[in-house]
C-alpha cells in the first residue's frame, strides 16, 4: 500500500498551460498533463493507493476558483488540500469556507505566493489555521524557479516556530525532506520539531547519506512519502528511498502508515 502524501494536478482546461509554464521556468519535464485524470491514472498504475492534491493560490484573484477546483475534486482516494493568500482580505473567510467544505489542508508556497514563512504579519493567520484544525503543508527550503531567494529555509522555518507559533498545536508537513536541498541546515535546525517532513522531488536533490541522516535524526514515523507528481514518478522516489537500507517496518511507516494515521485524525480513513 502506498499513500503520496505530495502531488499536483490542475483544472483541465488549464492544465497544458500551467505544466508547460512551469516546466519552462523550472526546467524539468512533467510526467503527466497536468490533469487529474492524468495523474489518477499513472499513480494507480504505479501502486498508489490514496494521494493528495497541493493546490496553490499565487494570488488573492485566483484564490476562490483555486479553491472551487480543490474542494471539486476531494473525496474517494484524492484528498485535496486547499490554498489562501497569506495576505488576501478575504483569507480567513476563505480558510472557514474551505473547513465547512470538508477540506482538511492547507499549503502554502512562499516562493508561489510572494512571502516569507517567518514574516510577523502573518501569526494571525497560523492562529486561524491552528483554530481550524487543518493539517499545513509548506513547501520548505530552495525551490528550482526561483534561484538565490530565501524565503522557507530551515533558519526561517524555525524562526516561524519560535516566533509565530507556526508549528504549534498544528500537523505540519515541511516538504522535499524538510528542506529542498538544504539537508545540513534541516539536521541542525529541524530534525527533531513536532513536524513530518515529505519525500516529494528527493532524487537527484538529496543524497542518499543525507536521506538516512535525516530518517535517523528525525525518525522513521515523522516521514511521509511525497513524489511531487508530474515531476517526478512514486516509482522514481520510491526507488530511491528503498536503496536507504531501512527495516520493512520502517519503510511501511513511510510508504502509507504514517499519513493513514495522520489523516485519520482529520477525518480521512483510509481503507
Amino acid at each position: 500500500m502506498v499513500i503520496d502524501f505530495h502531488t499536483h494536478c490542475y483544472p483541465d482546461k488549464i492544465a497544458q498551460k500551467a505544466v508547460s509554464g512551469l516546466s519552462a521556468t523550472g526546467g524539468i519535464k512533467p510526467y503527466t498533463d497536468g490533469t487529474l485524470g492524468g495523474l489518477s491514472t499513472l499513480l494507480k498504475e504505479q501502486g498508489v493507493d490514496m494521494f493528495v492534491v497541493n493546490n496553490i493560490s499565487t494570488d488573492a484573484k485566483r484564490m476562490h476558483n483555486v479553491n472551487d477546483f480543490a474542494i471539486s475534486i476531494n473525496g474517494g482516494s484524492v484528498v485535496s488540500f486547499g490554498s489562501v493568500a497569506p495576505f488576501a482580505d478575504e483569507a480567513e473567510d476563505e480558510l472557514l469556507r474551505l473547513r465547512e467544505s470538508g477540506i482538511s489542508g492547507i499549503k502554502f508556497h512562499p516562493y508561489f505566493q510572494d512571502f516569507y514563512v517567518d514574516d510577523p504579519r502573518l501569526a494571525k493567520l497560523y492562529d486561524k489555521v491552528r483554530e481550524l484544525g487543518f493539517i499545513v503543508l509548506f513547501h520548505a527550503g530552495s525551490d528550482i524557479s526561483f534561484e538565490d531567494v530565501d524565503r522557507s529555509s530551515p533558519r526561517r522555518l524555525k524562526d516561524a516556530a519560535n516566533a509565530l507559533g507556526a508549528f504549534t498545536g498544528n500537523d505540519v508537513v515541511l516538504a522535499h525532506w524538510g528542506a529542498s536541498m538544504q539537508s545540513d541546515s534541516v539536521l541542525s535546525d529541524l530534525c527533531g520539531l513536532p513536524v513530518y517532513f515529505d519525500t516529494a522531488f528527493g532524487l537527484g536533490y538529496i543524497t542518499e547519506k543525507e536521506a538516512s541522516d535525516i530518517i535517523k535524526a528525525h525518525g522513521a514515523d515523522r516521514i511521509l512519502f511525497g513524489s511531487d507528481c508530474p515531476w517526478s514518478t512514486p516509482e522514481r522516489e520510491l526507488s530511491f528511498i528503498e536503496k536507504l537500507g531501512l527495516s520493512e517496518d520502517d519503510l511501511t511507516k513511510i510508504r502509507y502508515q504514517n499519513a493513514a494515521s495522520l489523516l485519520a485524525r482529520h477525518g480521512r480513513a483510509f481503507e
